[in-house]
């Protein structure tokens, strides 16, 4: 280990990838690799079993470093931690950096895959960025001693050169393929330096986050929102290191089913814990939004290291327990090591002890030796104690202490290569149990022939600055012991051939539940003591640091002692991790009483979990415990079955209203800062009306005794934010004032919409679509006018939806750009009593919208989870305006479900910048292919038009369309219907009130349509002769019906008795003809007789033979019209309609006076 005081080695100079290092030289830099790929592959598994790789070994001390570090309670003592750190990763005890260490170890186990010279620029860059964070380093403990704007001005510098170059190494392209850290194929090898790199670049945006306000850092422009960068890299990391830990974990277990496979795979385990999962356990508590103060970090997970058996460290020599002949296997050994259970701890071992015996001579002992462990834990804060037991027990057993156990040196012994066990072993205990040593003790045969070979194993893992753990320095404690035979062949009857493995915690898991009054406390809950019917403790997903709580259904998670420091009075707010399918309340009991939080929904049943699987939920109400040891009990409500609940840990937070009144003043100023443009005269253009009035609530809730002044300043400065939002702001009237005002613009909507005001999610008003009622949707739109708009521009429409099923948004242009929202109502957790006269607690809800907002922001999202977001942006690009086309944007928001529904606020369409470089080219291109397209489609409406049009001049004898032709009838009217029907883009796809570009031709050759059947209805003497108003002045019997296809209504006659028939008058000795359309189905015929008073009559007959041209039936054109001169005599006429089986159909008739 490395113990100068700043850790930094030296080392020969070697032109890291970045010049930056150069630059800034803070040391002799090592980036070039000492890496021998030849000794690294050819490692046997002789050299390593029961051995601690390098890597692990340095592994160990930074992830006991790093725990300091999360609980270093100032600047200065966090730069001294940091500069430790760095020593120990650069160049610990072995002198080569953790990167050249962890792909040695790691060669050992897994394929090579990559050339060196792509693993020796990982180790370059990583070298290289840690060099560059130690230059930042520099430059903060230069400012924290003497700040000024000098030291400013180099620690910004230093800053941005560092956090440029972990973006290169990191993330610059797809993580699959990207940085040097993330080249493909070398993921696995490379991921222990990827995940210290990712920590020291959190570790760099926390300190940002926390301090860079005070070095002018959020002054520049563009302005970058690193609290935001923070929060999404710690969850972009985590998924990564996570998903490449899984890649080599399933590899190495498909391996083979040998014990030499096993151990492959339990040292990857065992070692990438260390090296890579420890560290990403880390990350979540790097969030400064959740833990701006030091915070009490524990690893709960346990580290098995490999079974103690005697090991023939040449080949030559004989067969080591793991060998082929000796039958372990890899299922019987990975079916030894235990599933998730409590983290209770060690109080002392009841050991078995049975002998080793040769099958010639069975009542002999060669040896006598570990048969059996009885473990006994207690949980923390308890003298409650149970018994974990493995292997076989006997009557001859040795107790053993077991508390804060850092070391363990067996004497493993073989008996012909083919028994195996273990007949001594001593336990070291800490400073704080005397540093004593408890030693189990067998027995070995030393006279006479074939006895037992020994060999002494010691199992440890290093100190934080000791290769070797001695009592005062170490950082785990054995917290089980397992007897196992995995699979080992029994050759002596009764007898147990066998092997032991130690289980070892973190040493930060602390024994007692110790509640600190001046930091956030975190203990995971698999701490609990009594554990509720039907919880589950469940496998580390990989970045949690150990097991977790699961139910199923509701009801008890368990009971959780902790201790309080009473004498302070002190008042704690108190919050869990955790992640559920379902949305639940958890309550919380204790002296305090009872408190209980509604947590919503975080997952889908069925997924993976992930890092944005989990939420950090915060309970409304404060708590003051009245009892030291207190027992906390979690419950889970309301009822619910087959759902699956996830909790972590719970955390106590302590109440120091000075101290949180400051942190809420620096939170107002950096986003009342991030609004603005550098020159503060206009808004970034990243920033969204939602975020500002986010920013309004955060000042409002400053607390006016403690900062009057500057909460009066940041109120003026957020006004003035909002008046840019609004001058900005295309759209018309965002408050909703007027909705279908009469005005060409405007919002404009259908029934089912409403305004609401004063809720806890806007601070103005919001709108509210209603399912939609059959083919009826809910809707408002409004369009903007090309004249606000610029060519070749990108635009945004952005909006903040509080819940939402089937909500469509489209924004229409050249094209249509059209999102779904099914957004869950999940936003606050209780509701606000509405008669309440002080009104919402914006403050408060405030805390809960940005917790769920920051978990959206920061979650990689498929297209599913992405329509789930409260927040929404929508991009559409214009062209070149042409004038010839009215090109506004059609905003429009619409639900079209009957079980769809919205509320949806702060709606606003900005412009974004002129497009440019390949932006530009695409949109020009996408231009041209538009104006093509609608060429062709003006050429083709122009065909249709001309048709139509001269379809209905045919209609009219004059020009003024005030007379209809007498020689047309319904069918002309109905064809030139047809043509008008086929014109294209009258209307929006999205809403059909919405006019499209050829609107106003088809309003013009419709209206002349509508006259033209206005005449017709008029001059025909039979009443409703197209039959659109079903069988109104008509006469029917039984068998006579109106049905109707499309827009065309018709007579049916479905019985030779049926019959339809009506009295008109008309003016006598005038020329009529009567027309019918119709068509006869089947056989017989159907009539149409017109009779006068004076028993006149003629009669048009329809039948099969009307469809029998030159002796071909013809099926086409199954209507027909006929038609008949007639000259009344009578003023009274009478037409009847009848038939003489099958059906008889008629679209219209008519009786239409020719000549007076």
């Amino acid at each position: 280990m490395n113990q100068n005081k700043h850790g930094i080695i030296g080392a020969s100079n070697c032109g890291c990838a970045s010049d930056d290092v150069a630059k800034y030289p803070l040391a002799n830099n090592p980036c070039s690799s000492a890496l021998n790929l030849n000794s690294c592959q050819n490692s046997s598994i002789l050299n390593w079993i029961n051995i601690i790789g390098d890597a692990a070994k340095e592994a160990v001390s930074i992830g006991t470093t790093i725990v300091s570090l999360i609980t270093a309670p100032s600047l200065t003592g966090l730069i001294s931690i940091v500069y430790d750190l760095i020593g120990k990763v650069l160049g610990g005890s072995s002198g080569q950096s953790i990167s050249d260490l962890s792909i040695c170890d790691l060669l050992s186990i897994i394929d090579l895959r990559v050339s060196q010279s792509v693993l020796n620029d990982g180790i370059a860059d990583f070298n290289g960025s840690v060099l560059l964070y130690g230059n930042y380093l520099e430059a903060l403990d230069s400012w924290n001693k003497n700040p000024n704007s000098a030291s400013a001005e180099e620690l910004r510098t230093r800053f941005r050169i560092a956090d440029s170059e972990f973006d290169r190494i990191l993330t610059r392209g797809p993580l699959t393929n990207g940085g040097s850290l993330a080249r493909q194929n070398a993921q696995i090898l490379l991921l222990p330096s990827f995940a210290s790199a990712a920590f020291f670049h959190l570790l760099l945006l926390r300190d940002a986050t926390r301090y860079g306000t005070n070095w002018g850092l959020y002054n520049a422009t563009p302005f970058i929102n690193y609290q935001s960068k923070l929060v999404g890299l710690i969850e972009l990391y985590t998924d990564y290191c996570v998903h490449w830990y899984n890649r080599g974990f399933n590899e190495l277990r498909q391996r083979g089913t040998s014990a030499t496979a096993w151990l492959e795979f339990h040292r990857y385990r065992r070692e990438m814990t260390l090296m890579v999962l420890d560290i990403v356990a880390s990350f979540s508590s790097l969030d400064i939004t959740n833990y701006p103060i030091e915070t009490d970090f524990q690893l709960s997970r346990v580290i098995y290291t490999d079974p103690i058996g005697f090991v023939h460290r040449s080949s030559l020599r004989g067969e080591s327990w793991f060998s082929f002949v000796n039958r372990a296997n890899f299922s019987d050994l990975e079916n030894a090591i235990p599933n998730p259970r409590p983290s209770w701890f060690l109080n002392n071992m009841i050991i078995s002890t049975g002998s080793l015996t040769l099958p010639v001579s069975p009542s002999t002992d060669r040896a006598r030796v570990w048969y059996g462990s009885r473990d006994r834990i207690s949980p923390a804060n308890s003298q409650f104690i149970t018994e974990l037991i493995s292997g076989q027990h006997t009557t001859a057993t040795q107790t053993i202490l077991g508390r804060n156990i850092f070391r363990v040196d067996s004497q493993a012994c073989n008996l012909n290569d083919t028994t195996y066990g273990v007949n001594r072993a001593v336990f070291y205990h800490d400073a704080s149990e005397g540093s004593q040593r408890s030693v189990y003790e067998g027995y070995i045969r030393t006279t006479g022939i074939d006895n037992p070979r020994v060999q002494n194993i010691n199992t440890y893992l290093p100190g934080e600055n000791s290769d070797i753990p001695t009592p005062e320095d170490y950082t785990h404690i054995l917290s089980t012991t397992i007897n196992l035979t995995g699979g080992l062949r029994q050759v002596a009857s009764n007898r147990r051939s066998s092997l032991v493995m130690y289980g070892w915690t973190h040493k930060s898991l602390a024994r007692n539940n110790t509640i600190n009054p001046d930091r956030i406390t975190q203990i995971p809950l698999t701490k609990v003591d009594t554990r509720g019917t039907g919880v589950s403790y469940v496998n580390d997903p990989g970045f949690i640091g150990g097991a977790l709580l699961q139910r199923t259904d509701h009801g008890s998670l368990g009971v959780l002692r902790v201790q309080f420091p009473l004498h302070l009075r002190q008042q704690y707010r108190i919050r869990v991790r955790y992640a559920s399918t379902t949305n639940i309340r958890l309550s919380v009991n204790g002296s305090f009483g009872t408190i209980s939080q509604n947590l919503p929904s975080t997952m889908r049943l069925g997924e993976d979990l992930r890092y944005g699987s989990f939420a950090i939920r915060e309970f409304n109400t404060s708590i003051r415990p009245t009892a030291s040891p207190d027992q906390i009990r979690l419950t889970i409500e309301p009822s619910f079955i087959r759902q699956e609940v996830y909790v972590d840990r719970i955390e106590f937070i302590p109440v120091n209203p000075t101290r949180e009144a400051k942190e809420d003043l620096e939170a107002a100023k950096k986003a009342v800062a991030s609004l603005f443009t550098r020159t503060r005269d206009g808004l970034q253009v990243n920033v969204k009306d939602y975020q500002v009035d986010q920013a309004a609530n955060l000042v409002s809730c400053l607390s006016d005794e403690q900062y009057g002044y500057d909460k009066k300043m940041l109120l003026e400065a957020v006004r003035a934010a909002k008046r840019l939002s609004r001058e900005r702001n295309l759209l018309q009237d965002p408050d909703f004032n007027t909705i279908n005002s009469t005005e060409e613009n405007g919002w404009k909507a259908s029934n089912g919409v409403t305004i609401s005001e004063g809720g806890p999610f806007y601070k103005g008003r919001a709108i509210q679509l209603a399912s939609a009622r059959e083919n009826y949707p809910t809707y408002i739109y409004q369009k903007v006018d090309a004249s606000e708009l610029k060519p070749y521009t990108r635009y945004r429409l952005d909006g903040f939806v509080k819940s939402s099923q089937d909500l469509e948004i489209d924004l229409i242009h050249h094209h249509k750009v059209h999102l779904v929202k099914n957004v869950p109502d999940n936003l606050v957790s209780d509701t606000y009593p509405d008669d309440s006269c002080s009104g919402i607690n914006r403050c408060q809800e405030q805390q809960m919208v940005n917790a769920q907002l920051e978990t959206e922001h920061h979650h990689p999202m498929d297209c599913c989870e992405a329509a789930q977001t409260h927040e929404f942006s929508s991009y559409i690009d214009t062209g070149d305006l042409n004038s010839s086309v009215d090109q506004g944007i059609w905003a429009i928001f619409k639900v079209r479900t009957t079980d769809g529904y919205a509320t949806l606020g702060n709606l606003e369409l900005v412009e974004v910048g002129p497009l440019s470089g390949e932006s530009l080219e695409r949109e020009q291109r996408d231009n041209t292919k538009w104006s093509a397209e609608l060429g062709r489609k003006r050429a083709e409406t122009d065909r249709v038009y001309q048709d139509a049009k001269q379809s209905i001049n045919h209609l009219f004898v004059d020009y003024q369309d005030q007379q209809l032709n007498p020689e047309i009838g319904m069918a002309d009217i109905m064809d030139a219907q047809n043509l008008v029907a086929s014109i294209s883009d009258v209307y929006s796809d999205a809403v059909l009130q919405i006019p499209g570009i050829n609107y106003e031709i088809y309003t013009e050759l419709s209206n002349r349509l509508q006259q033209a059947s206005y005449l017709y209805t008029s001059r025909n003497a039979v009443q409703n002769g197209d039959f659109s108003n079903g069988l109104d002045s008509w006469n029917a019997t039984a068998g006579a019906s109106v049905q109707q296809d499309g827009n065309t209504h018709f007579l049916v006659l479905s019985h030779w008795d049926a019959q339809v028939s009506q009295q008109f008058r008309v003016q006598p000795n005038c020329k009529y003809v009567l027309r019918v359309t119709a068509e006869k189905v089947g056989g017989g015929d159907g009539y149409v007789t017109i009779r006068d008073d004076a028993h006149h009559t003629e009669t048009l007959t329809f039948n099969a033979c009307d469809y029998d041209i030159n002796g071909t039936y013809v099926t086409d054109n199954t209507y027909l019209t006929k038609e008949v001169v007639f000259h009344p005599e009578t003023q009274h006429m009478w037409v009847e309609v009848n038939e003489t089986e099958g059906a008889f159909h008629i679209d219209s008739i008519e009786f239409v006076e020719t000549e007076k």
